[in-house]
């Protein structure tokens, strides 16, 4: 491996283009190598009369974009694509603006393009098999809209992990709609899969949280208050109720009507467990 100054030019193409999502440190690099050159030299590997790219493509845009003839660059030899690639990629994957989805991405594509099985990438990678794997289904399982949503920064690859645990699909589309539009956190689709959760699996504390759910949702004269300054949240901690009042009366009035059919539900449900 050397390190010199090569055409731009020769530089014909790229073995692991990782960008997807936008390059908030783009401007900070260009004015960085206006100023003083490319002082970290790019990788690239032989390729015939020219190169592959496989390490440095956000400062081989620079250069590009400031006119540059030439770049500091690793040139290796004898390397396979696939050694390359792999090599590439970890010295990306822990640039603090190297999002999820595109770690997802960069996986997916050593894998299929490369031939490297998921647990072949633990140890070069640092990372563990259960995140390897999970970033791997996300982008295998993220559809289109969503995908673009995350690219566009209105949702986070967070919120993808937790919608492709919703089991109903149309359910997971209203949500997805939901989360873009700003009226679902990531807590809310948390709570939504743990809504999931067969009751026979859930505790005493779980079920009683259910019931209030199921009652907010439920009952008539609650629902008539959410238009009266009530709005319930989900949670998986629990449910955040904020009540807008006009004085001690009104307040009066909206706890009760809150509590008492929860009082009710919350008796017989002990009732029922004291005898089982």
């Amino acid at each position: 491996m050397e390190i010199k100054a090569i055409p731009i030019s020769k530089i014909t193409g790229s073995l692991c283009k990782m960008r997807l999502e936008k390059d908030y440190e783009a401007e900070e690099m260009l004015a960085s190598i206006a100023d003083r050159g490319v002082m970290d030299p790019i990788k690239v590997k032989k390729a015939g009369d020219g190169y592959l790219l496989f390490a440095g493509h956000r400062r081989l845009q620079s250069a590009r974009e400031l006119g540059h003839q030439t770049v500091r660059a690793e040139i290796w030899e004898g390397i396979e694509d696939r050694e390359a690639a792999l090599m590439g990629f970890v010295e990306n994957i822990n640039r603090k603006d190297f999002t999820r989805l595109e770690e997802g991405y960069a996986y997916q594509k050593l894998v299929k393009d490369y031939g490297y099985a998921p647990d072949e990438l633990v140890k070069p990678c640092g990372k563990s098999q259960t995140r390897i794997y999970a970033l791997i289904s996300l982008v295998k399982n993220l559809t289109a809209e969503m995908r673009r949503a995350i690219i566009e920064g209105k949702m986070t690859s967070g919120h993808g992990e937790w919608l492709l645990r919703i089991e109903n699909r149309e359910r997971r589309q209203r949500l997805f709609q939901m989360v873009v539009d700003g009226e679902v956190d990531l807590n809310d689709l948390k709570y939504e899969v743990y809504r999931q959760k067969p009751d026979e699996e859930k505790n005493d504390q779980e079920l009683q949280l259910d019931i209030i759910e199921d009652i907010c949702e439920e009952d008539p004269t609650i629902r008539s208050l959410w238009n009266q300054g009530i709005e319930v949240r989900r949670s998986r901690k629990g449910l955040k109720i904020t009540l807008e009042v006009e004085g001690p009366h009104d307040l009066l009035y909206k706890l009760n009507t809150l509590s008492a059919p929860v009082k009710e539900k919350i008796n017989l449900f002990e009732r029922f467990q004291d005898k089982r």
